[in-house]
């Protein structure tokens, strides 16, 4: 009976232990869950605040992005109507130094030919 008691006795610590051991345990946990909640609670405005926050720096960076694209766009329009205004003026010379090629040409050949009569009727002068 003796060795009964001690056993009874040795398992109803162990159990004691082991109750304890919970019971710890569970205030531990429940401690762990009352400070999160805290700092959820605490946490959940500046996580608002600063969602909103990103959310306005992102629709203000939108919007500079748009008018930038709209700039950049008429800038363009710009340079591409400059550059055809430039071809057209580009071309227009070069028709013109062309045309003034044709005559200067014509001019040069009627020269020679004048100075080829010239010629002829220097040695026919000479000649008479």
């Amino acid at each position: 009976m003796k060795q009964h008691s001690a056993t009874v006795a040795t398992s109803n610590k162990a159990v004691a232990d082991s109750a304890e051991v919970c019971k710890s345990t569970t205030e531990r946990v429940d401690n762990l869950i009352e400070e999160t909640t805290a700092f959820m609670e605490n946490f959940q405005p500046t996580f608002n605040t600063n969602t909103t926050s990103a959310n306005e720096a992102l629709k203000s960076l939108g919007s500079l992005f748009k008018t930038e694209k709209t700039n950049l766009q008429e800038i363009r329009t710009g340079l591409q109507t400059d550059h055809e205004s430039f071809q057209a003026t580009i071309s227009s010379q070069i028709t013109q130094l062309k045309d003034e090629l044709v005559k200067e040409r014509k001019l040069t050949d009627s020269l020679a030919l004048k100075s080829e009569e010239a010629k002829v009727l220097s040695t026919k002068l000479e000649a008479s």
